[in-house]
Order: structure tokens, then sequence, then C-alpha cells
């Protein structure tokens, strides 16, 4: 197993790396930052989820990776770490659940090592005080399972928040949510050395693959990165891929998203917390709908009974449906 500590990199060197490593079959671990400021999308994320136009004009690139997890801002406030791992190496879990459990180990016990009590709340998140300090991805890249997250210096909450493609109203409340749910080492420990960090998160890795031989950019290794560059950075894969829903899905953390979607000429927002709704605001032409709002508000996360109050009240049609399952968190 090879350990890439590698430093800061341009915003697209820092996903690229992984995808090249897994698709040349080289299992390691990279540790790095981004030397940019960038939005990332995961496999299964809208492009609409943002607003592209704005980063644009902001000229803040976007990137869309081939493993999942959510839409993320990354800069150089934070510490990426990625793990690759062939699927016939007895290294690989069998499961992407475990994948999780075993691999952000090291970062739970690097937030250990500096004071901070952490834990992981499935699918992807490591928690710590009642906020997500860390989210993750996972999948499959070529032959290789593949890992990736970060740990958090800092967070520009202002920005994320900002670049989302929701009303302003929703975009303050997405604010108030990663301001509660979100946390960051500058948060629950002070002002970390991020040189320090890096060499206990190494510490951490290599007491988990039991030693690391030493790696480097390798000639073959920068070459799969230009080859796949084309690909990753097209704007056909950009916009084409992703699951198309009937509305915005926006994961705050585990357990706690923000809904918002337009169907049968309603305008309808929600809080989708520990699996129930709530703060339901349903507008028709600028009115307030109290009893489309007062009948979601308080019902579990579960698509047939959202469905049925959705259809009594504007009609059982495929948009409707989509609608139910998006405010199921689907």
């Amino acid at each position: 197993m090879r350990l890439l500590e590698l430093g800061y990199m341009g915003w697209k060197q820092s996903q690229l790396v992984y995808h090249a490593l897994a698709e040349l079959g080289e299992p390691a671990v990279v540790l790095q930052r981004t030397a940019h400021t960038y939005f990332c999308l995961g496999m299964f994320s809208p492009a609409e989820d943002l607003n592209l136009s704005f980063l644009e004009r902001r000229g803040i690139p976007c990137f869309r990776r081939a493993i999942g997890g959510g839409t993320v801002l990354l800069d150089r406030e934070q510490l990426f770490y990625h793990v690759v791992i062939p699927r016939e190496s007895e290294l690989a879990p069998v499961r992407v659940s475990t994948m999780y459990r075993r691999f952000l180990k090291p970062v739970i016990d690097t937030y250990a090592e500096l004071g901070v009590k952490a834990s992981y709340r499935p699918a992807s998140d490591i928690v710590a005080e009642g906020r997500k300090v860390s989210g993750n991805g996972a999948g499959v890249v070529g032959e290789c399972l593949v890992l990736s997250g970060s740990m958090l210096l800092d967070f520009n909450f202002e920005l994320m928040a900002e670049a989302l493609n929701l009303p302003g109203r929703l975009r303050r409340r997405a604010l108030e949510l990663m301001r509660e749910r979100l946390g960051t080492l500058k948060q629950l420990a002070g002002e970390v050395d991020a040189a320090e960090l890096r060499r206990m998160l190494a510490g951490r890795f290599e007491d988990l693959f039991g030693g690391f031989e030493s790696g480097r950019l390798s000639l073959e290794l920068v070459r799969e990165m230009r080859r796949l560059e084309g690909r990753y950075t097209s704007r056909e894969w950009l916009y084409a891929r992703g699951r198309r829903r009937q509305g915005t899905l926006l994961k705050i953390a585990e357990g706690c998203y923000l809904i918002h979607t337009k169907l049968a000429g309603v305008e309808l927002s929600a809080e989708l917390q520990e699996g129930v709704l709530g703060n339901v605001r349903a507008l028709r032409g600028g009115r307030r709908q109290r009893e489309l709002e007062d009948a979601l508000a308080g019902v579990r996360a579960e698509r047939q009974k959202i469905l049925n109050i959705l259809a009594e009240r504007l009609g059982c049609t495929e948009e409707i449906e989509k609608a139910a399952e998006l405010l199921a968190g689907g």
C-alpha cells in the first residue's frame, strides 16, 4: 500500500488523482489539499442543485466525480483523503457500509487525538457534538473501490448557501441549517496546524494498513490524469449525469434535508429532519395553502403516505408521484 502526500494541487488534479489511481488499479491512500475553491458534485447529484451561472460569473469551477456522496464546496481550508483499493484485494470490504466503517476509522481516531469525540453516522458522515464534521463519498472506479472525504479546518458557509439553486428565503434557511448542523475543527478544537493534522492522519492510516511504501506522482499516473481530464471536465459529463428529481433535495447532514419543488401550480418547501417533515410552506399564486401545509407537517417520510396527502389535494399524476418520492427523501 502506498501513501501519497501531495500537498496543494489544482482543483482538477485534486479529483483526477484518485480517479487515475483507480483506473490504473493502484492501491493507495492520498492526502492532499486544493489550491483553489471549487464545487464538486457526486455521481448522482443533479447539476441543477447549483446555480452554475452564478459560479461562472464568480469564476468558481465545478467538477463531477465518478463516486457517490453529495454536492460539496472544497477549498484550501480542508484536508482531503482518498482511499483506493482493488476490488479483488483482501483489504476490500464486501459491503459499502463496511467500507465506510473501516476506512473512516483513521479519521475518527485523528479527531480523538485532537480532543474531539467523533463517531460514524451511516451512511457517510462523521459527526461530533451533534454536528457533521466530515462528509464522504464512495463507489467503484475501474476495478477499484474508492472512498473520498475531507476534514474541515474551517468552512465558507456563506458561499455554499449562495451557490445553491434555491429561492432567497430557502438559501437563508440553508445557511441557518448549515451553521446548526455542520462543525469545523476551528470551532471544535481551535486553530489546528494543517501540516500536523496531515501527519496525524497519515499515522492513523498507516496503523490501519500496517505500514506504507513511499509514493509519488509517477509519470504513468500523470499521463492517466491527463487522459481522464477531458472526460471528467466536459460539459456533457457535468450536465448529463445525475439523478433527475422533481425539485431539489439538499442534504445538510445525515438526517437533515431541505426540500423545494413545484407541482400542480404549487411551490412547496419543507425540511426533513430525522425522518419527519417540518417547516412546510406551500404557496399558490403567492398565497399560503394552509390545509396542505398542515396535512404534511409532522408526517413520517413514507412515500405512500405523502403521495396519499398530495393526491387527495392536488390530484394523482406522474409529477405528484415524483414529488412524493422527493419529500420522502429519495
